[in-house]
């Protein structure tokens, strides 16, 4: 699917692969303590995607693990099951490969705080890995990639952070919130990938919706960043669903 740089996404799963390295975002850990304390009750997910992430290791021969970006799911700092689960889930990793990157999200605050030995904290500007730039996407993407690319070759950039989802309304008044890969343009010559979030329970942003579009997103749109209505979605079993302004709700 990559006309651009190199990189594959993975049927079946919000991740992809860049050589030996397995990329994924938003995985939330913690997220269901904080929910429980409103009053709703959902088993943790952290074992389940440590099986999922060590299924697609086995599978693919992967050496390497990028997080692009809240990896926990509190801002201001580890709490709750986040002091448990996320070095439980990190250590496992570094037990299972040979490196394991993190690149802080808005939800990474004093993330430091809760990693194991042998997990590297990268710049939270991103990483660039075969001329792909991982960053997270709640920062300025445009000058960013303005900085980067004053000494790299950038094709691709990868942002997580929207948790990006097309709301689909069948012909019985039914609605589906179905997570998406969206695939666009910077420029004229520079890939840009809104990544699904690993966390399955995790908010959607419903992308195809302009009354639900976020006004962090419209910030990020403002930026030049995407043209989100020509931009195209792919499910997750990575059908072309159309572009994301002709997918109509």
């Amino acid at each position: 699917m990559s006309r651009t740089s190199r990189y594959k996404l993975i049927k079946g799963e919000p991740a992809l692969l860049v050589e030996d390295t397995l990329v994924v975002a938003d995985l939330h850990i913690g997220y269901e303590g904080e929910v429980r304390l409103k009053g709703i009750v959902f088993p943790s997910l952290t074992e389940k995607m440590m099986e999922r992430v060590l299924n697609l290791v086995k599978k693919h021969s992967i050496r390497k693990l990028l997080v692009v970006g809240d990896l926990k799911h509190t801002v201001h700092g580890p709490r709750g099951l986040e002091w448990r689960d996320v070095p439980v889930f990190m250590r496992r990793m570094v037990e299972e490969l040979d490196w394991v990157g993190v690149v802080p999200g808005n939800h990474d605050g004093d993330l430091y705080a809760a990693l194991p030995d042998g997990v590297e904290l990268i710049d939270p500007d991103g990483i660039i890995l075969n001329n792909i730039l991982f960053t997270h996407g709640h920062k300025r993407v445009d000058l960013i990639l303005e900085k980067k690319r004053e000494e790299n070759i950038i094709k691709t950039v990868v942002v997580g952070h929207f948790h990006p989802a097309v709301e689909l309304v069948d012909d019985l008044g039914y609605r589906y919130v179905v997570p998406v890969w969206v695939k666009g343009m910077i420029g004229e010559d520079v890939e840009i990938i809104l990544m699904p979030a690993f966390n399955e329970n995790i908010g959607k942003l419903t992308v195809n919706n302009p009354g639900k579009i976020s006004e962090e997103l419209r910030g990020f749109l403002k930026t030049g960043s995407i043209n989100l209505g020509g931009a195209e979605a792919y499910s997750l079993d990575l059908v072309l669903l159309g572009r994301v302004g002709d997918i109509q709700v």
